[in-house]
């Protein structure tokens, strides 16, 4: 009789599956961790920059409906105004955090540089954009008394605006090399000082400080924003590693990496026009319907915008990682940056959403005591409970692109979506379908999801399916 021990029959490589398995698990458990981690300070910034806002926004509220509706058309036509340009600025992350994970320090600082000096250039035309605000809201249908007021609002703002890009290179930079607590600590001081500069401004102070209402706001803001640059160019400065003059950078403008910015921030700039531009468009249009539903949409986009905020300072974070792994050559830490991107953006909106179906009421009463707007702004959140979920996947898959510092066709697929679909079916809805400010957000739901769509098809072709492509380092990877 044999004895010999019969080895039973396995499938290649089908008994280490559930080990490689495991390990990939714990592989993606660690990056999920440490793009975590970075992404603490960075959605703690983003929202206090949101704080900002809404302190704005609750402080003018007792003035009544024109003085908060100023505001909401103010904000939404400065975001527009400024927004192509903080994309452009964004264009920094992805060139110092491939240069940082390729252990490039030196290029580093000279792209910090070169985006101080693309700042100085875009805060101009911004500048004289916010400067025509009174007439810009009136050529756009806008009630004349909320478009003074909003008009002597943007005014106010326009001198603040080179400080404010200033900053965002900087805070660009410092993210992309793992330094976000900086930014973060620079962002609460300046929304203490927005609070403090807010309620002396708008409410004066008898005998000493006139009260100046809607106008007060956005002095304050300007103070904030130069306050904040120079203490965080003050860290920046009294840091060796970073201070760029004394590792001989070259201080005047370098036409070269300058166009490297230009080439990769410009489309950024461009698809963030178009979703800004998209949410702009539909407070010009609540405001067509009237002072109340453009109130009580400035008070749910607000609410929207600070859960945003969270899905955002997490995709940046992941934009972040996604370009350190490609300037270090490791494929696998991509895709696993990107994958983790998904999972925490997503999962924090789904949560989201649950609140906002649970108390909408309660959430819109935090800015108002009037019945109506708390009415309407409570079936607007309902709506916007529903593209929570879109909005956390189409950040992340853009910010994972950008990492990739793939921008041109993502600009494209806003485009489609934002414009192709979610304007026009908010404009349909609205106004021949009746829905009113309701069917405004059904319209911005709709683009968002067109948008998430688009851009998960585009990651995993990207990422996954090619090889990857590193700005600076050798062939692809892949």
């Amino acid at each position: 009789m044999s004895t010999r021990t019969r080895v039973p029959r396995v499938a290649p490589g089908g008994a280490d599956r559930p080990r490689r398995t495991r390990r990939g698990r714990r592989v993606l458990a660690r990056e999920t961790g440490r793009l975590a981690k970075l992404a603490g300070p960075i959605v703690v910034s983003q929202l206090g920059q949101v704080g900002m806002n809404t302190a704005d926004t609750i402080m003018v509220g007792p003035l009544g409906a024109n003085p908060l509706a100023a505001v909401g058309l103010g904000s939404a036509l400065h975001f527009l105004g400024i927004v192509f340009s903080v994309g452009v600025l964004v264009g920094l992350a992805p060139i110092v955090s491939q240069a940082f994970g390729a252990g490039d320090l030196g290029r580093c600082r000279r792209a910090m540089v070169q985006g101080l000096w693309v700042a100085l250039l875009l805060s101009v035309p911004v500048g004289v954009f916010n400067l025509l605000g009174e007439p810009i809201a009136l050529a756009l249908g806008q009630e004349a008394q909320v478009s003074a007021l909003a008009g002597g609002y943007l005014a106010a703002l326009a001198w603040g605006v080179p400080g404010y890009f200033l900053f965002v290179a900087l805070k660009q930079t410092l993210e992309a090399m793992n330094r976000p607590v900086a930014p973060m600590v620079v962002t609460f001081f300046g929304l203490g000082l927005n609070i403090i500069a807010n309620r002396v401004l708008i409410y004066g102070i008898d005998g000493i400080v006139p009260a100046m209402g809607v106008v007060g706001t956005g002095w304050a803001t300007t103070i904030v924003r130069w306050s904040m640059l120079l203490v965080l160019a003050g860290w920046v400065w009294r840091n060796a590693e970073l201070r760029p003059f004394h590792h001989g950078v070259r201080a005047s403008p370098d036409r070269r990496i300058i166009g490297e910015i230009l080439i990769v921030g410009t489309p950024i700039g461009g698809q963030v026009s178009l979703e800004a531009g998209c949410f702009s468009f539909a407070a010009i249009m609540m405001g067509w319907l009237g002072p109340i539903e453009l109130a009580a949409h400035q008070v749910t986009i607000n609410i929207a915008a600070t859960t945003f905020m969270v899905a955002l300072g997490t995709s940046i974070a992941g934009s972040v990682r996604v370009g350190q792994h490609i300037g270090a050559r490791r494929p696998g830490a991509v895709r696993r940056a990107a994958l983790a991107t998904y999972i925490l953006a997503v999962g924090f909106m789904a949560i989201c959403a649950l609140l906002f179906v649970a108390l909408p009421h309660e959430l819109i009463g935090l800015y108002t005591r009037d019945t109506e707007l708390i009415d309407l702004g409570a079936r607007l959140l309902i709506v916007a409970a529903a593209f929570q979920v879109f909005d956390g996947a189409q950040v992340a898959g853009m910010s994972v692109l950008r990492g990739a510092a793939d921008t041109r066709t993502p600009m494209l697929l806003a485009a489609i979506g934002y414009w192709g679909l979610g304007v026009a079916v908010g404009y349909l809805l609205a106004f021949a379908g009746g829905l009113g400010a309701v069917g405004v957000w059904i319209g911005l739901s709709t683009g968002l999801a067109t948008v998430a769509l688009m851009l998960g098809v585009r990651v995993r072709r990207t990422i996954w399916l090619t090889p990857i492509r590193a700005l600076h380092a050798g062939p692809p990877m892949a």
